[in-house]
């Protein structure tokens, strides 16, 4: 279900079985010894605030996928402004697995590494164009040789090795 459709609900509609995203945490607090935390939740078709039921004080995050078990719409007053609410009782927030976590990793960390090696390349590049002219007194052109000879430097300055 989509919050555009949650929007369309009668106030006390039980409702559950839907996984949203958390665009913004707002405050947290404690009745009776059991928390809850306030948050607006967001997808393509619009926002919807709510009040989750989180038991002991782990509150949410910004960007949790929560898998919403049990939760009933009401109407209330959000911001001053009569609105639908979601009131939840039940969820699960939606972690990844090792693999998945492990493999974004390695993803931010390739994107890295190319972004450094083009800072070498940069770096490289116009430190030959520049000692390329005031010797020659003229700009080279790339050619196969000299992108290899700069593709093996940055290499070796990368890993330290010749190759």
């Amino acid at each position: 279900m989509k919050i555009e459709q949650l929007q369309l609900q009668e106030h006390g509609q039980k409702i559950g079985g839907m996984t949203l995203t958390v665009k913004t945490c707002k405050k947290s607090w404690e009745i009776q010894g059991i928390w809850w935390h306030q948050v607006l939740f967001m997808d393509e078709t619009g926002e919807i605030p709510a009040d989750i039921k989180i038991g002991t004080y782990i509150p949410l995050k910004r960007q949790d996928k929560v898998k919403v078990i049990v939760a009933e719409v009401r109407d209330a007053e959000y911001l001053g402004k009569p609105r639908k609410i979601l009131v939840v009782d039940q969820y699960k927030v939606e972690t990844q697995t090792a693999d998945d976590y492990y493999a974004e990793a390695d993803k931010a960390y390739a994107v890295e590494m190319n972004e450094v090696r083009g800072k070498i390349r940069h770096g490289l590049s116009c430190s030959f164009i520049k000692g390329y002219a005031e010797k020659f007194g003229t700009v080279p052109l790339p050619d196969t040789d000299r992108t290899m000879n700069i593709l093996r430097w940055q290499e070796f300055i990368m890993t330290g090795k010749v190759e």
